[in-house]
């Protein structure tokens, strides 16, 4: 947050040349997604995945229901699918500057994230697939689970949201 105040802030108005501060885009919210799939019937495995995502994010994430039933999943109508929680002010900038300088470099084969993960709003959205790199969590558990984890930025198009995550030094993958 301080980095955001001091450089980045001034750094986006002066470069696109703003005419109001209230122009600057900014993070609105982080939203972190992550489906556990068949675990859901197991409730001490579900109640170790709630604890671990608490414990990571400093915040308690909230239960996502179905909301048709699909017989080919073996799905019925309002079960619990997945966990969601949405990061805001001090708990996204945290979670946002432990992404870029220590979590990355758990993730292997490592090359950059894709500058395609953008969408029409200017939104970027990266997906982890192995919820492990975090040394935080406890590791005693069977398969892998990862997380979507969507940034959703205010005032902001895909080019400004382009320059916006440069300017912090994130890791984009070269296209050739």
């Amino acid at each position: 947050m301080k980095i955001y105040n001091e450089k980045v802030f001034w750094d986006m108005y002066y470069y696109f040349n703003l005419k109001n501060i209230m122009m600057v885009p900014k993070i609105n919210k982080i939203v972190i997604n992550s489906c556990f799939g068949k675990i859901f019937s197991d409730k001490k495995k579900v109640s170790f995945y709630y604890k671990n995502l608490n414990y990571l994010f400093s915040q308690k994430p909230k239960f996502i229901k179905s909301k048709r039933a699909i017989s080919e999943f073996k799905l019925k109508r309002n079960e619990n699918i997945s966990f969601k929680i949405t990061l805001r002010k001090k708990n996204m900038y945290d979670f946002f500057y432990k992404i870029l300088n220590f979590y990355i470099y758990f993730i292997k084969n490592f090359q950059g994230f894709s500058i395609l993960s953008f969408d029409d709003f200017g939104n970027y959205n990266i997906g982890i697939k192995d919820y492990s790199l975090f040394p935080e969590i406890i590791q005693n558990y069977e398969g892998t689970y990862g997380f979507d984890i969507s940034i959703n930025f205010k005032n902001s198009n895909f080019y400004k949201s382009l320059k916006f995550l440069k300017f912090l030094n994130f890791p984009f993958k070269c296209l050739n």
